[in-house]
């Protein structure tokens, strides 16, 4: 799952900057305290206005910011939403934008001149299925989860030859994500995809609800209902006359590590199930988890952690606590407003927090256990986590999902070493890496996914 909750640290890092009068335009990029990387572009239009729009590739962001302000020796932007500002002096020395990016605390933040092309992370495995002659088919397709009055648009690939052949549906984790898996500048759907068509399974991705060509409102969705969308696939991929209806899988990261055993547990037809970074405790718990680990993969002091730690319990727990979301959101406006009076939050931070987060998904989300739902699952699972992810990690969630599933003969849960929450072959797992690895799937994770499946066919 994407990191939740962490608007106040990692919001801190989402901004950028602006240049000068005469040399502003085009591609600038540097690091926010030599940490996140952003790009920023400047551009004059006819009117003579300057603009700029900022992206962080590490948390798939690209946005316009306010109040640009340009002139030969000096540049400056806010970004509202975020409460940040960005000023910075020419430095004709370094030819940089030297200047100090301002969000609660300030943290350095120097631009030098880049091009779109330079840019543009490399992503040799998404380079190579662009170039490379696939070994099989692929269609646009849509389907409709009638119940919900929702219709969802994906792609589904073949492989060439005489079928009919497994299939599986891939699911995303959480967010606002497409059939590709768009995320922190990466296409890890599209990579798995591949793979396993090419190994000779068919493959159904789609764009969550209300996300690319997809129909309804992702924001209104719990996770019953992204369960509803998946089974909709499944469904559609049993009525394609290439899929071998007895052989279909649901394999679904992070979120869609939840979602999968849902699936299982009512569809006693499904043939197997793959948990990718699903998480084996409760959302609660999980979340106060990994907020702590992401805090200290960017630095965090420890004493401000363990501070976090505790808000982050007594938040959860009361919401938890609440049966309804507007209760919920009661409680924690409550708790939120009390830590910001203690200096525990920047100002404000409360009220963006509930907005964000005071959806019926993520109250459903903190109160969901996974473990009663996998002691039901009956069909084989495949159960995987990498050694260095922050966001499900292995050591809380793995154990958790063992035992569940202690009395599933077929189940297989693994940990692979040195791989992070998506699976990329990672130093140290946080997420400031994710966008500047080049790798997108570990070729290793692909094998052991793709042979389990087989050996799950027989």
């Amino acid at each position: 799952m994407k990191a939740i909750l962490i608007g106040t640290a990692t919001a801190l890092a989402m901004l950028a900057p602006q240049a000068n009068a005469e040399d502003a335009q085009g591609y600038w990029t540097g690091s926010i305290a030599n940490s996140v990387r952003v790009v920023v572009q400047f551009n004059k239009p006819a009117d003579g206005r300057w603009e700029a729009t900022l992206s962080v590739p590490a948390q798939n962001l690209v946005t316009k910011v306010d109040d640009v302000v340009v002139t030969p020796d000096q540049v400056g932007f806010t970004l509202p939403r975020l409460r940040a500002s960005y000023k910075a002096a020419w430095n004709d020395q370094t030819k940089s934008w030297n200047g100090t990016w301002i969000q609660g605390s300030s943290a350095p933040l120097s631009l030098t001149r880049t091009t779109l092309d330079a840019s543009k992370p490399k992503r040799p495995q998404e380079e190579e299925i662009a170039a490379g002659a696939a070994s099989y088919s692929s269609s646009e397709v849509a389907f409709d989860n009638a119940a919900a009055g929702v219709r969802l648009a994906g792609t589904l690939t073949v492989p060439r030859g005489k079928g009919p052949f497994p299939a599986v549906v891939l699911v995303q984790g959480s967010g606002a994500i497409n059939r590709d898996g768009d995320a922190f500048g990466h296409k890890t759907l599209l990579v798995l995809a591949d793979h396993l068509s090419r190994q000779g399974i068919a493959v159904l991705r789609y764009d969550k609800r209300g996300v690319g060509k997809s129909t309804g409102k992702l924001r209104d969705a719990t996770l019953p209902d992204l369960a509803a969308d998946a089974e909709a696939a499944v469904r559609f991929l049993r009525s394609r006359p290439e899929v071998d209806s007895r052989h279909i899988g649901v394999v679904g990261h992070s979120e869609g590590g939840l979602v999968a055993p849902l699936i299982a547990a009512r569809d006693p037809k499904l043939g197997f199930i793959v948990m990718l970074a699903g998480p084996g405790v409760g959302g609660g718990r999980g979340l106060v988890e990994q907020l702590a680990l992401t805090s200290k993969a960017r630095g965090v002091p420890e004493r401000l952690v363990e501070r976090d730690r505790l808000l982050h319990q007594a938040l959860f727990a009361a919401m938890i606590a609440e049966p309804t979301v507007e209760g919920a959101n009661a409680r924690a406006s409550q708790i939120l407003q009390e830590a910001e009076r203690k200096g525990e939050l920047p100002a404000g931070a409360a009220k963006s927090l509930i907005e964000r987060f005071g959806t019926p998904w993520f109250h459903g989300l903190l109160s969901h256990d996974p473990g009663p739902v996998l002691k039901t699952v009956r069909q084989p699972v495949l159960a995987l986590n990498g050694e260095r992810d922050l966001q499900v990690p292995a050591a809380m969630h793995l154990p958790a999902i063992r035992h569940a599933l202690q009395d599933n003969p077929r189940a297989a849960v693994q940990e692979l070493p040195g791989l992070n929450h998506l699976f990329q072959t990672a130093k140290t797992g946080a997420l400031g890496e994710y966008a500047q690895i080049e790798e997108t799937f570990a070729p290793a994770a692909l094998e052991t996914i793709s042979a389990w499946i087989k050996t799950a066919l027989d």
